[in-house]
Formats: structure tokens, sequence, C-alpha cells
């Protein structure tokens, strides 16, 4: 014990040995615990701020994304016919057509062809899983996105995509159509990573590491530092204390104590006893 050493009912403490074989954990002097190694948990947590920030910067590269989106219509014509007899039934054909769509627009005639249009010194396999799509719930509206590390490569494969796929998709689905909402733009700002979002996980994983170690301390450390504490665990009553000398020492300014038959006041004048 730090500041003291505890006299107890030892014939208690033998009674209620027994009951206290299983450790409970009390959540109040966890957080407690944690508490008193604030400073530690809040240095963790900024350090793995730093380092997730530092490993953002130094070791991802960016990656810029380029997109376009189309619609998708159930009718290959615009005939007043047509549109007139468009409903429900079709909307929901379209919807589930632009499925279909989304995937041949990511296959791999189509972005082997696409690769050749734009020039790009890149196979198949090596771009494929810089393509990606998705369906707007409840539209008809599909997104088709190209991710690299080339804004300029990610922006002409995608314009080629875009050129190739409409005539492409309209031989091997009959009687639908494709139409292009929103035409690819040269990004001007990486897509990934995102430093603000990297540096909060990596504080976020700070503190959870630093509250992690001091609650494992904690709970294996069995120490005993004040009679309240014993009291609490064991269930046996405090007789007395015995005060700790080396505290009364390092405190003689403010405090008299005994010491070989002496005592010492605060002043510092010695009398006999």
């Amino acid at each position: 014990m730090n500041n003291s050493t505890v006299s107890a009912n030892a014939g208690n403490s033998r009674n209620t040995g027994g009951n206290n074989s299983v450790n409970e954990i009390d959540l109040a002097e966890i957080a407690g615990a944690i508490w008193k190694k604030k400073s530690f948990v809040i240095l963790f947590a900024f350090l793995g701020a730093c380092l997730a920030l530092f490993i953002t910067v130094a070791a991802i590269r960016p990656t810029y994304r380029s997109s376009f989106t189309a619609y998708i219509n159930n009718h290959s014509t615009n005939s007043e016919n047509n549109i007139d007899s468009l409903n429900s039934g079709d909307t929901a054909a379209s919807q589930s057509l632009a499925q279909t769509y989304a995937v041949i627009m990511a296959s791999r005639p189509v972005v082997e062809d696409a690769i050749k249009q734009s020039k790009l010194s890149y196979s198949y396999e090596e771009i494929s899983g810089c393509i990606s799509t998705s369906i707007q719930t409840n539209t008809q509206l599909v997104t088709l996105n190209v991710t690299m590390r080339n804004a300029k490569e990610a922006k002409a494969l995608a314009d080629s995509i875009k050129d190739i796929a409409p005539d492409y998709i309209s031989d091997i689905v009959e009687g639908s159509s494709m139409k292009i909402v929103s035409s690819p733009v040269l990004a001007t700002s990486r897509y990934s990573p995102s430093y603000s979002r990297n540096t909060v996980a990596g504080m976020l994983i700070g503190l959870l590491l630093a509250m992690a170690i001091v609650v494992i301390q904690d709970l294996t450390d069995d120490r005993i530092r004040s009679a309240e504490e014993l009291e609490r665990k064991f269930g046996i009553s405090i007789i007395g204390t015995i005060p700790d000398f080396t505290d009364a020492r390092r405190n003689k300014d403010k405090y008299g104590y005994y010491y070989g038959g002496r005592k010492t006041a605060a002043s510092g004048k010695n009398s006999k006893e």
C-alpha cells in the first residue's frame, strides 16, 4: 500500500475470502482509472492521428474519378404512340433493365474497345478494377465511375465508354435505349484518400488502444491503495491504520511527528518527551 499499512480483522478476512474468489469489474473504477491517465490517453490519440495522416500523405497515392450517368428507357423510339403507352409496368421494366445495362457497360468487350479508342496502354485485367457502376434507387439512372491515379486517363476512358456503350447495348438489348444525362468531367481534386477521414480514424484507433492499455493495467494491478478500497473489495472491517513515516518525514515542514523518542515540530525545534 502506498500511504499506509492497514490492520484488519483476520477472522473476517478468512470468512469472506471464499465469497470473493471471482473478481467483479467495476465500471466506475475503470472510468476513474482512465480519467487518471487522461494525459496518456490524449497523447496516444494525438500520436495515432499524426501517424495516420503521415501514412496517408506519404504512402497512399491519390486517385481521381470521372463519371457519367445514363437514363434507361424501355422503348427504343420516341414516337407519340410509344410515349402514350408508357405506364408503371414500363418504368418497372426499365428499372430492372438498368441492372443489365450496368453489367454490359463494364463488360470486357466494351472496356477493351474503350481502351483502344482512348489509346491507353492497359489491359482489361489492369483496368477492370478501376471501373464501377451504380444504380440510383427507384430510378432508371445508371452511373459508371472510372477511378484511376491519373485524372486525364480516367476522363479519357470514361468518355470512350460513354461513346461506345449506347450502340453496343442497342445491338444486344432490343426495344430499349440509353440516353446520356451527364458526361464525364476532368477531376480537379482527388477522390481518395481522405486526409480528414483517415486522421480521425487514426485518432480513434489511438484512443481505443490507449484506453485498452489503461484498463488492462488496472485489471491486472492487485495492489490495495486505500482502506476504503480494502473494505469495498473484501468486506472486512478496518481496525485502524499505521501512518506512513516516509510521508510524515517528507511533510515535516507542515506537520509534527514522533521519531526516535523526540517530537519534531513544524518550526524545526526539538524538545524532549
